[in-house]
């Protein structure tokens, strides 16, 4: 995260890392969304996604029964799976940033 960024909303997440889900933090700033990881998980490398790059964000349930999962695709292509608590408050505040 740059010195430069402002903080809008900090929760704690898990991010799905193939079968790993990774807990940890996750920062919206008002030019990214960043997760670190806590230092206990196997897969602990930092994501950085500008919200530039955020094309579509879609709400799903985790184990298909708990609706606390939030994707973030991205330009690329690329699906960031989360669950997190509040993800309307982080979805609402995301889109604020990108209008």
């Amino acid at each position: 995260m740059g010195n430069d960024e402002d903080v809008i909303m900090r929760v704690r997440a898990n991010l799905w890392r193939g079968a790993e889900s990774v807990g940890g933090h996750l920062t919206l700033t008002d030019t990214h969304l960043h997760f670190r990881a806590h230092g206990l998980n196997i897969q602990t490398q930092p994501l950085d996604v500008p919200l530039a790059e955020i094309v579509s964000m879609r709400k799903y349930s985790n184990l298909r029964i708990v609706p606390n999962g939030l994707a973030v695709m991205t330009a690329s292509g690329t699906e960031h799976r989360f669950v997190v608590g509040g993800r309307n408050h982080l979805i609402a505040a995301i889109e604020a940033l990108q209008s």
